[in-house]
């Protein structure tokens, strides 16, 4: 499997790009800034984009992800109850999106957002067990994401993510953020 996590200065996000080598089969998560950075480093990876992927609508920066998805035929994928106004393909919690031998499982994780999702990533080819998990705004380093934006209840929401959700997750479970120092 191949994986790679790019750290993003103005705003300060993160993004990543990992798939199934083997069936040459990627995804990218919460793309910013500019896709033809994603295209040449998928072409790098040996990788074909096949979905698109934001943890969130997000309101602290702009995504790529819908002209990402345009651009190489790739599904952009939102959870289900997003407020976005462009087509794209909903998941749910639970559902898993297949790439060769890599599974992205998602997990509802509202509270910064109330469509917020994580995903949860397993590659076959080290083990039947989930490697790592990409926690968008929901867990930060050092922080957690604001719960204030969007609802009223976010807290409670993003209480339950973390604490009936994140924290039941296996403990050898690497964590990967959608943000780091210096976001807001």
């Amino acid at each position: 499997m191949f994986f790679r996590q790019y750290l993003h200065m103005n705003p300060v996000a993160v993004s990543y790009l990992f798939g199934c080598t083997g069936k040459a089969m990627g995804a990218v998560v919460d793309p910013i800034e500019d896709v033809d950075f994603y295209i040449q480093e998928a072409k790098r990876a040996g990788l074909e984009i096949q979905y698109v992927l934001d943890t969130h609508v997000h309101a602290d920066h702009i995504s790529v992800a819908r002209e990402l998805a345009q651009g190489t035929g790739a599904k952009l994928a939102l959870y289900a109850q997003a407020p976005a106004t462009y087509a794209f393909t909903p998941v749910e919690d639970g559902e898993q999106i297949i790439l060769g031998n890599t599974v992205i499982e998602v997990m509802h994780t509202p509270g910064h957002t109330p469509e917020h999702m994580s995903l949860l990533v397993t590659d076959h080819r080290r083990g039947p067990d989930p490697w790592f998990v990409l926690t968008g705004h929901t867990l930060m380093i050092g922080d957690i994401g604001r719960p204030d934006l969007v609802v009223e209840d976010g807290a409670k929401d993003l209480y339950h993510s973390i604490f009936d959700r994140m924290l039941a997750l296996p403990d050898y479970l690497e964590v990967y953020p959608g943000a780091f120092s210096g976001s807001t």
